[in-house]
């Protein structure tokens, strides 16, 4: 009987140990399931917000944000209201054009910093990645610290070699682009058009127009030839048209988000483009601007100025130019038309900034200005 309840009390205990050693380790499964529903769970509670900032900071030079997910507009609204100032835009016109550059070395810090601190994208060609560059340019310490196609003031034909200061900036921590973005216009043929360009603007600026404070987009040289017809009455950039988009459009599109600064560009120019659509079409651009109290970008009047301020036209000029690679030597037309000059492109026909650094770096500067200006400085106190 003793050896009985001897094994009996045995097999209890093994039964009591079992049962504790059960409770320290759940079943693999369990935990299996534990994990997969504190993960789904997880993923469903993260902040919009915190999602958002991953893929709402612009990358620096050149930023292309239609390579990342664009954040949803509620995401990038709520956590653009938190780390952007309010901006409201401009009751007068702003106009910055070649006369705007030496403002560059006389904005105040506080305004640098609000200027830097606006989320801000524009849509353009090819020079437009020029312009992108003399922004990058800048953010470096000082031209010293900037790599050389930054800084070169030398031309293949000596007489368009510029003065070094024209290059020459310092800012401890350089001029802090981060924030400012530039986007090639989307590729597939149905942006080549001037006409093209305000609805492209549109679509491509429908999921993240709430990740900027400022937007804008340029139309380029090419669409300023003789031959365009931008200026025509009805079907032109300035004529309301039903079958066409046009500022109209803009302007209503504009108004849909009051919280936003649209900035308004004159064309970029080229040795060749100089026309007198060029110079109608950017005179009707400043009026509109003036007449509309719009922030105007004056690309045209900064290239077509150099750097002492006198005018430069065209390349119809019977003037002989020869770059060592491609020369010109067209006969003299009679007529001045403005177009970029020689000082800041070494193109023969073309307009492009990036062999002499001298053109994009006081574009740059001059965008700096304007930016400045956006953010609420007033260089001229009124």
């Amino acid at each position: 009987m003793q050896k009985f309840f001897f094994i009996l009390a045995t097999l209890l205990l093994i039964t009591l140990t079992a049962t504790s050693c059960g409770v320290e380790t759940p079943p693999q499964p369990t935990a299996t399931a534990t994990r997969t529903t504190a993960s789904t769970a997880i993923s469903t509670t993260i902040p919009p917000t915190t999602a958002a900032a991953e893929t709402a900071v612009p990358p620096t030079t050149p930023p292309l944000p239609t390579e990342t997910t664009p954040p949803t507009a509620t995401a990038v609204a709520e956590e653009t209201a938190v780390a952007t100032p309010p901006i409201t835009a401009p009751v007068n016109a702003i106009i910055v054009d070649h006369t705007s550059v030496a403002l560059f070395e006389q904005i105040p810090e506080e305004y640098l910093q609000a200027a830097a601190a606006l989320h801000m994208l524009f849509i353009d060609r090819s020079v437009g990645a020029n312009i992108s560059d003399g922004l990058s340019c800048l953010a470096f310490d000082s031209d010293e610290a900037a790599p050389s196609h930054c800084k070169r003031y030398t031309h293949t034909v000596p007489a368009y070699s510029s003065d070094p200061s024209e290059v020459n900036w310092a800012r401890s921590g350089g001029y802090n682009r981060d924030n400012w973005s530039y986007d090639f216009w989307e590729e597939g043929g149905g942006c080549n058009q001037w006409y093209d360009k305000v609805g492209c603007f549109i679509n491509m600026m429908a999921t993240r127009i709430n990740q900027y404070d400022v937007v804008s987009f340029q139309l380029s040289y090419l669409a300023v030839e003789e031959t365009s017809d931008i200026l025509a009455q009805p079907g032109g950039f300035f004529a309301d048209n039903a079958d066409r988009y046009d500022v109209y459009d803009l302007a209503a599109y504009e108004a849909q988000y009051p919280d936003k600064v649209f900035i308004y560009w004159t064309t970029s120019l080229a040795r060749g483009i100089g026309s007198q659509i060029a110079t109608d079409f950017n005179d009707q651009m400043r009026q509109y601007a003036i007449a509309n109290s719009k922030p105007l970008f004056d690309v045209a009047d900064i290239l077509s100025h150099a750097p002492d301020g006198s005018p430069c036209y065209d390349n119809r000029d019977g003037i002989a130019y020869d770059n060592g690679n491609n020369s010109e030597n067209y006969a003299d037309d009679g007529i001045n038309q403005l177009a970029i000059c020689p000082h800041y492109t070494t193109e023969t026909d073309g307009g492009h900034l990036g062999s002499v650094s001298v053109g994009k770096i006081r574009v740059a500067k001059a965008f700096w200005v304007l930016m400045a200006e956006i953010a609420g400085w007033q260089p001229n106190g009124d």
